[in-house]
């Protein structure tokens, strides 16, 4: 499924999408941020770690809510490029915190926020009206090419 584009919000220049939440989600969410991006004219290696960022957040979004639909949001700022996944909940029972999960190297899982924090400059959980959650983060754009 093509997910539906949002119209853009006041502010920012922002796109924002809303995906099924099943295991092509991620999937849609990297090819939307690497398009939005690659349109305005963001440097490629900050492509490529906004890239990952989304991902990790799509991947847990997929994982671990129980919304049936999920929504990507895209912001272009003057020095920073803020991915955000926002899902309609239930909230998780505490904070949401980055973890080194690389342990004895076995772990399948649970590196993924880990990873979020290692590359983006900033990055957050709100709570969003309702029961959702909103997990969010910042990347510096790099300036135009």
């Amino acid at each position: 499924m093509t997910p539906a584009r949002i119209p853009a919000a006041t502010g920012p220049e922002s796109r924002a999408y809303v995906l099924d939440r099943d295991l092509t989600a991620p999937t849609l969410a990297r090819h939307r941020v690497r398009e939005d991006l690659t349109d305005w004219k963001v440097s490629p290696n900050h492509i490529d770690t906004a890239v990952q960022v989304i991902s990790e957040i799509a991947t847990n979004a997929v994982e671990h809510t129980q919304s049936l639909r999920i929504r990507l949001e895209v912001q272009r700022y003057p020095d920073e490029i803020e991915i955000a996944v926002r899902d309609s909940g239930p909230r998780p029972g505490g904070a949401l915190t980055a973890r080194n999960g690389f342990g004895n190297g076995l772990t399948e899982g649970g590196r993924g926020l880990y990873l979020v924090q290692e590359l983006a400059a900033r990055w957050g959980a709100e709570p969003t009206p309702g029961n959702g959650l909103r997990v969010w983060a910042a990347i510096p754009s790099g300036g135009q090419e």
